[in-house]
């Protein structure tokens, strides 16, 4: 790991023993011994050291070195997922790490003395054929901020260094340099339910926007970042207006949050710890709740200074990501419904399979019935006109009150059995309900699971959607669930009228994108579940989650 400050250039290394010989000639120090109570200093000169590790200027001069640290430690994991799959591109293994966990670590650094240079040639050490001494994986950062992507250092690296921004900095080589490389960045996602805009952008780049002044290596306290935070979502939620289908749209809510940009890409900030400007951004998330898909959605980009002068544009629906540009010269994105074969979900009823609904009133002539017949046999002639009459009157009253009161009762010939009844049925329920927490706003998604809860229960229902069965992403959205599998009865089993009331267990795969990531989880949950028949639908009486999990933890 490469580190620029403003004296020197700090290198953290870490050295499998296997390699220890080639870098006890670049450091010109016994490393094995893995003992430095003082720290060693070097000085390299153009005609010496040839095969050593070297940082140098553009006129070839090598910058001396002081080692500061010796000492053995274990090796940091950093294997890669990838490690032992087939490269596509070259069709050999791709390796991982070595099995033996021991290092040496080094800590060196390589003065400027005084002298900051514009350019500097990083070098590996060299074999006597030419060619790189060792396997060097190496990152370059400059005052925090990352300049290179994980690479190998093969051969001499140019770096030109910006010292009034280091955001700036890169190798000649650009496919050394990060993936991150523009400080504004303008996402479009069209979802069920809603369109947002999220807007990734630097602090430095967002200061004269809001009337701050910033320089390289400025701290952010929290007292500081709230008021950036306060300023930029002011700020944010006029600038750049959307209209879908031509017609102009505010925002129905705004918010954000801080990320930093460090050697595993960007992290959102979590606490409140202090920043450096250098590497946060401020992630801004605009939401506008459509009921459908519209036919197109277009964002005007006006936010151009000195900075800004470019903008990429990422427009992401079910088809995939699509990219574009916003520039001064044209700087309306749009977004065009190209869409053939998209069902817009809704929540549906569950119809309740494997019951039979018995009217009241059915059951009520068959006993009046049957009783008129028996009491025929055994009384008068005038009784039994009686007792048929007061069923027909029965058969009447209850075809006028059909559809108010019936009785469920489980079919013995379905072929299914309660328990089988009982998983189809919360599988069902449960992915509707799923549907319903495509919803935007709360009184939304509580009329959203009319079709599938008991009116009595829709408060409860609602509530433990929101606290407990919601799957938050990085940046606080809600992640849309793509599949509900492995629906367990655990404890509890289904009555003869169809009611189950139990503990159970389920698994959903759920997926989100956020400013340029797609964010997938996979979340095992335990509840209380109750539901039952009503007027030949499932509905639900109540869920409590006992606990939601992601497996592999």
């Amino acid at each position: 790991m490469f580190r620029i400050e403003d004296e020197g250039v700090r290198l953290e290394l870490e050295i499998y023993p296997e390699d220890l010989a080639e870098f006890e000639r670049a450091f010109q120090s016994r490393l094995a011994s893995a003992s430095l109570t003082t720290p060693a200093k070097f000085h390299q000169s153009s005609g010496e050291g040839l095969d050593s590790f070297r940082i140098v200027r553009a006129d070839g001069k090598p910058l001396p070195f002081d080692l500061l640290t010796v000492e053995r430690r274990q090796r940091i994991d950093r294997a890669s997922p990838f490690a032992g799959m087939t490269d596509p591109l070259t069709g050999r293994p791709i390796p991982g790490p070595p099995e033996n966990p021991d290092v040496v670590y080094l800590e060196v650094f390589y003065s400027f003395e005084g002298a900051r240079p514009e350019t500097l040639i990083l070098s590996p050490p060299y074999a006597e054929d030419g060619a790189p001494a060792a396997s060097i994986g190496f990152m370059v950062f400059d005052r925090s901020v990352p300049v290179s992507r994980f690479s190998f250092l093969k051969t001499d690296m140019q770096l030109t260094i910006d010292w009034t921004d280091p955001w700036f900095s890169a190798f000649t080589n650009p496919n050394l340099n990060r993936s991150a490389q523009d400080g504004t960045s303008s996402f479009l996602y069209v979802a069920p339910r809603e369109l947002r805009h999220e807007i990734l952008i630097r602090v430095r780049d967002l200061a004269p926007w809001i009337d701050q002044e910033l320089t390289t290596g400025t701290k952010l306290d929290p007292a500081h970042q709230s008021q950036i935070l306060a300023a930029a979502l002011d700020e944010l939620k006029d600038r750049n207006p959307m209209s879908i289908s031509g017609e102009a749209i505010v925002p129905a809510a705004a918010r954000g949050t801080f990320l930093t940009l460090g050697e595993r890409g960007f992290q959102v900030v979590e606490g409140a710890p202090t920043l450096v400007t250098d590497t946060t951004f401020v992630g801004v998330i605009l939401t506008y709740p459509i009921s459908e898909l519209p036919a197109t959605a277009s964002i005007n980009w006006d936010m151009f200074d000195n900075a800004i002068q470019t903008v990429p544009v990422t427009l992401t629906d079910i088809a995939g990501p699509f990219f574009a540009w916003a520039s001064p010269d044209e700087p309306v994105v749009t977004w065009t419904n190209h869409l053939k074969r998209y069902d817009d979900p809704k929540v549906a009823p569950v119809q309740a399979a494997g019951i039979f609904v018995m009217p009241v009133w059915a059951v009520l002539v068959v006993v009046l019935s049957a009783a008129a017949g028996v009491i025929a046999l055994l009384s008068s002639r005038k009784l039994a006109i009686g007792i048929a009459a007061l069923s027909m009157m029965s058969l009447f009253a209850g075809i006028a009150f059909s559809g108010k009161h019936t009785t469920p009762v489980l079919i013995p010939i379905s072929g299914q059995s309660d328990t089988q009844i009982a998983t189809g049925a919360l599988s069902r329920l449960l992915t509707n309900t799923y549907v319903a927490a495509l919803e935007v706003f709360p009184e939304e998604r509580k009329k959203a699971l009319e079709p599938i809860v008991f009116d009595a229960s829709l408060t409860d229902v609602a509530a433990e959607l929101e606290t407990s069965l919601t799957i938050r992403v990085p940046g606080g959205g809600r992640a849309q669930i793509t599949d509900v599998s492995d629906v367990v009865i655990v404890q509890g089993e289904m009555t003869g009228k169809g009611r189950f009331e139990g503990v159970v267990q389920w698994r959903v795969d759920a997926r989100a994108g956020h400013w340029g990531h797609d964010h997938r989880r996979r979340v095992d949950y335990r509840a209380r579940v109750e539901f039952r028949p009503d007027r030949g639908n499932w509905l639900l009486s109540a869920i409590t989650v006992l606990e939601a999990r992601s497996p592999d933890v």
